[in-house]
């Protein structure tokens, strides 16, 4: 199994739970992985995969080189591209690499391939498109190659052709685009994560002659799950979160740079003591999640009902985000009680999810949206748009609601639906409930893994 990135993301903690599931159906993954910074941060392999069969290949030297203005590209081990042109980030785009650079890619793969794994496997399974492929299959030519789209590769396709109608795209855009669309081709399966995916993945790679399978995120509910901690619990998890352990950060600045002291807390209370419903944002500070129109519908709703609530983001990872940092909007629009919790470990979001009343995230054309299902899980209802792959799961039984959905990009009614959820308790509880129910019986990873291993028996 390959996973190009060091671990951050949705993606990385599927691999995590899938490789998991697979070993207790009979299957032995041996994870190629990307892997940044030592044992004792949460991006290194080793310690994100501790109880994997892991062979990691470190970026940290290449992310050393280019903190000292040097070519992360051109280290020893060159660092992994991305599919966001970010700026001031060692990652650059795909589109951004040149035919050297990806060549230096492939070879790397290929010999840290070969290093680790003399025999040829019984089959390959890569997670999106990447350089791999093209180290693979170098390797092993007549191994059965399963290629597993999470969206994000999807959307970079998709927006190559609105780059280049309307602005500069990056230079070796169409090098990639071909290459991505050839190794889609070159796979013996691909594994959506939606229905929506898979329509957009016919739409814009060569799949006629690929068989395509929907295999949907699971979750761990042991991890998260219903839980209803009383008003102490709730501020002590929020005072250790904001005050003693704060992972806020602003632009330009640390992690932990973004601090509050133990007065800022009363917001979470109201005038008479009692908890204020928390409207939790967690996610990467990418364009298409519209974390900005969320802060700014939150802020509209405060002036113009009587509905109080915190708004708490948690996520964003430290010095990266596309258009205006969130912290930004907040200065910018002047918005009050919103709190920035910073990148969180997952079992840290868990509890994150209990001390919160409504999960919000009005992400466009969201790939799939596992963070939406963990809060679901936990009995929080979510808020979404009527796009991407959170429709296939929210409010999918008439009458019988198990969140909110609105029309993308439509600031009027994401403020409405917010002011519904925060002022509608009981509401939200029977949501809540209905949605954990939901998930338990239509997303575990048995049924993840079980559809991936018969995969592997047919290949």
């Amino acid at each position: 199994m390959g996973f190009y990135f060091f671990p951050r993301g949705g993606s990385a903690q599927v691999v995590r739970y899938l490789c998991r599931a697979l070993e207790r159906r009979g299957c032995h993954p041996l994870l190629f992985t990307g892997s940044l910074g030592s044992t004792t941060a949460t991006t290194n392999a080793a310690r994100f995969f501790a109880d994997i069969a892991c062979q990691p290949l470190d970026y940290t030297e290449a992310l050393s080189d280019w903190r000292a203005g040097g070519d992360p590209m051109a280290a020893t081990v060159p660092m992994h591209a991305s599919y966001e042109d970010k700026p001031d980030v060692a990652d650059r785009s795909f589109f951004q690499l040149d035919d050297d650079a990806f060549e230096r890619q492939v070879l790397c793969w290929t010999d840290h391939f070969a290093d680790a794994h003399t025999a040829a496997p019984d089959a390959v399974h890569l997670h999106h498109l990447t350089p791999m492929h093209a180290a693979a299959r170098a390797l092993w030519p007549d191994v059965p190659l399963i290629t597993h789209l999470h969206g994000t590769e999807l959307k970079m396709l998709a927006g190559a052709s609105v780059s280049a109608a309307s602005e500069q795209p990056g230079p070796w855009m169409e090098h990639w685009v071909a290459r991505m669309r050839r190794w889609a081709a070159d796979s013996d399966h691909i594994v959506v994560v939606s229905d929506h995916d898979a329509q957009l993945a016919r739409r814009l790679l060569p799949l006629d002659a690929v068989p395509v399978t929907v295999a949907a995120n699971g979750v761990d509910t042991d991890t998260f799950g219903p839980r209803h901690p009383g008003r102490a619990e709730r501020m002590d998890q929020w005072s250790h979160l904001l005050v003693a352990d704060p992972h806020g950060w602003r632009p330009g600045g640390l992690e932990g740079s973004v601090r509050y002291q133990p007065g800022d807390l009363r917001s979470f209370l109201d005038t008479e003591g009692r908890p204020v419903p928390v409207v939790l944002y967690s996610g990467r500070f990418l364009r298409f999640k519209r974390l900005q129109r969320l802060i700014e519908a939150h802020q509209a709703m405060r002036r113009s009902t009587a509905a109080r609530s915190v708004l708490a983001i948690a996520g964003g990872f430290p010095g990266e985000w596309e258009d205006e940092h969130p912290y930004d909007t907040v200065r910018r629009i002047g918005a009050e009680d919103v709190f920035f919790l910073g990148w969180r470990e997952h079992d840290e979001l868990a509890r994150i999810l209990n001390c919160s009343d409504l999960f919000a995230a009005p992400a466009v054309d969201e790939p799939f949206g596992l963070t939406y299902l963990e809060a679901m899980a936990s009995g929080v209802p979510p808020l979404a748009t009527t796009t991407g792959g959170p429709c296939s799961f929210i409010n999918t039984e008439p009458g019988r609601p198990t969140g909110w959905l609105v029309a993308p990009d439509d600031a009027v009614a994401l403020a409405a639906a917010l002011t519904e959820a925060v002022s509608s308790p009981a509401d939200r509880l029977e949501r809540g409930r209905r949605a954990a129910r939901y998930v338990r019986t239509h997303h575990s990873w048995a049924q993840t893994a079980d559809a991936v291993a018969a995969l592997y028996r047919r290949s």
